[in-house]
């Protein structure tokens, strides 16, 4: 996330992604990015490979609970 300081000639970098070339590992950054476009910032990377997994179980549950409230509807548009 990026969002510009207002009355400043500078934007806050929140957890920006890292473009890399090993896919083994995220990183992103957090810090400033100055007017001319040099970046002062600090960086985080790991693999985050439980935060992965818990974001995919979440994605899993939400999908799953939306194919059952799809399905729930079915009957009431059938009767329309």
């Amino acid at each position: 996330m990026r969002f510009k300081v207002p009355g400043q000639d500078i934007s806050v970098r929140l957890f920006q992604r890292v473009e890399t070339v090993d896919n083994q590992y995220d990183i992103f950054d957090v810090g400033i990015e100055q007017k001319d476009g040099s970046i002062d910032s600090m960086v985080v990377g790991g693999s985050f490979s439980y935060l992965k997994s818990l974001a995919r179980k979440a994605d899993e549950n939400a999908e799953a609970a939306k194919a059952k409230a799809d399905k729930a509807e079915e009957p009431a548009a059938a009767a329309a």
